[in-house]
């Protein structure tokens, strides 16, 4: 060892030495081999002048922080399970001191910092736990400022609760220390909490054992480097959703809730529209509109009619977005592709339906055109091998539901998760694909049901060009009319193949009206694509 590496070393007994300590210091570190050093040497240089152990838990570090640790003379503990409740756990069982200090790798403690902790220990034989705030010290200067502010209303906060509902006394993960006898009773750290929450979720289970306090003068510095990764807003929303939610729920921060400010805007941003903001502030004032109605002098007259025209009003509109296939103010819909480009896409909907699919098949094979086939789950059940001949044909399939419901857009979240996704399964199993496309029985929308096919993955595709061809009375003169009258660059085609999960119901004019409209439509100039291949260049979905 060279003369260098034995000044840094810290010159503290290990756990497995004979002479008893007080205190245990515990690092959790996981390929820390940039920050360790700094925090080893802020606990070498404590002004404490009793005998202490300084232990680091390798959490399953990939680089030299073990090695670094065992230099600086720290005695190091491994622990497989990548979390700060599992590192901490093991540093626990590993120390021998009656109190142990936990600090983070990436933290530097005040030279004060183990004195100060003993002798309120001593001072307080009640205290079973005790914490100080943080600061980063490698942050801007907003940044720096925040984490001051925070800091002190964070304390100011713990009090308050903890006169007003007799809770509190949080502590700080990254600065925090805690009687081992009292550690032990309360059964240790959560090793099944991930990332957020340990900490709070032990100190409630510490005020059981004693009292608990938090330390202005046990004041540390700490790394911002996720801060900079999450950014403040994030930061300061997982702390404050993590304080309340173990305050009075007694669980740590839910996963789904993590950095939801930029999973937010992220949301936001991709489903911003032009149609929704200038809808959004008709609405606006449609809404003062009414609120002006309902405290004027109109009142007076009319009574209580005032509330039947309010809520048809509002009956109004949230049915016509749910109809309107172009309209966006539930959520992002395909329902064209670009208007520049003579392209178009043929769909078919409600299938399979036999004999009347393989006839449409041998039609788009007739042409050398594909076609986008959204199929309902129960109809793909009753005629798999159809639907393994569309997909041997080149043409794509999408999901249509399973029992295509009228009332699926009315349903409850997981009703309709549940329904599109024994959709998909079915499809799957007959296809070998997993659709990406969902069309809406109907096309019918509402908020909750965009949200969840959002959630399951699917990009929703409606049309800008359909008749009432699922009618079998509809002549095949009209069909070939409406769609032709109707037929735009970037358009999206529907017809039907089927009608709902009915057998074998009839489509004979639609069938004499497709080669019309697939000659009549090439004549023009027109390109037949699938739906991928019409939404690619707007970067709409991926083929």
């Amino acid at each position: 060892m060279s003369e260098d590496t034995k000044d840094n070393i810290v010159a503290v007994p290990t756990a497995r030495s004979e002479k008893p300590v007080l205190v245990s210091v515990v690092i959790p570190a996981y390929n820390e081999e940039n920050y360790l050093p700094a925090c080893l040497e802020s606990i070498k240089n404590q002004d404490y002048a009793a005998e202490y152990e300084v232990i680091v838990v390798d959490n399953a570090s990939t680089d030299n922080t073990a090695k670094i640790a065992r230099d600086w003379g720290a005695e190091v503990v491994y622990e497989s399970k990548r979390s700060p409740a599992c590192a901490r756990q093991k540093g626990a069982e590993a120390a021998t001191g009656r109190i142990i200090a936990f600090i983070d790798a990436d933290t530097r403690a005040p030279s004060h910092w183990l004195s100060t902790i003993v002798w309120r220990f001593f001072c307080k034989p009640e205290m079973v736990a005790v914490s100080g705030p943080y600061a980063y010290s490698d942050a801007g200067k907003f940044s720096k400022i925040s984490s001051y502010v925070g800091g002190f209303f964070n304390i100011i906060l713990d009090q308050l609760f903890r006169k007003v509902f007799g809770k509190g006394g949080a502590i700080w993960g990254c600065n925090f220390a805690v009687r081992r006898s009292a550690l032990m009773e309360v059964g240790g750290f959560d090793t099944s909490i991930k990332f957020y929450g340990e900490e709070y979720e032990l100190s409630l289970r510490l005020k059981k054992a004693g009292k608990g306090s938090i330390m202005p003068r046990l004041f540390v510095l700490t790394s911002a480097r996720r801060l900079k990764r999450i950014g403040v807003v994030n930061q300061y929303w997982n702390w404050m959703v993590d304080y309340f939610t173990v305050l009075f729920w007694y669980k740590p921060l839910p996963e789904k809730l993590e950095n939801w400010p930029s999973k937010a805007w992220q949301t936001l941003v991709a489903s911003f529209s032009w149609q929704r903001a200038r809808a959004s502030l008709m609405y606006v004032a449609l809404f003062f509109g009414l609120l002006w109605l309902n405290v004027s002098p109109a009142f007076e007259a009319v009574g209580r009619l005032i509330y039947v025209f309010d809520i048809g009003i509002a009956s109004t509109l949230f049915a016509y977005h749910g109809i309107n296939p172009r309209s966006r103010f539930y959520g992002k819909v395909c329902s064209n592709g670009d208007r520049n480009r003579l392209r178009i896409a043929l769909t078919l909907d409600d299938g399979p339906n036999e004999p009347y699919t393989s006839q449409v098949l041998n039609i788009l094979e007739q042409y050398r055109i594909k076609a986008t086939f959204f199929i309902i789950g129960e109809n793909a059940r009753r005629h798999p091998e159809t639907c393994r001949r569309i997909v041997a044909a080149g043409n794509v399939v999408g999901n249509h539901s399973y029992h295509h419901r009228k009332s699926l857009c009315l349903r409850r979240g997981k009703t309709v998760a549940h329904d599109i996704e024994m959709a998909h399964q079915a499809i799957y199993e007959c296809t070998g694909l997993e659709p990406t496309l969902f069309r809406p029985p109907h096309g019918f929308r509402s908020p909750w049901l965009m949200r969840t096919v959002r959630n399951l993955g699917y990009t929703v595709v409606t049309w800008d060009n359909m008749t009432s061809d699922w009618n079998s009375e509809k002549s095949g003169e009209e069909i070939i009319q409406a769609i032709l009258r109707r037929a735009k660059p970037g358009g999206v085609i529907v017809l039907h193949d089927g009608r709902d999960t009915r057998f074998s119901y009839d489509r004979d004019h639609m069938l004499q009206a497709l080669p019309f409209v697939i000659e009549t439509l090439l004549e023009r100039g027109f390109e037949f694509v699938t739906i991928p291949e019409l939404l690619e260049p707007e970067g709409e979905i991926s083929a």
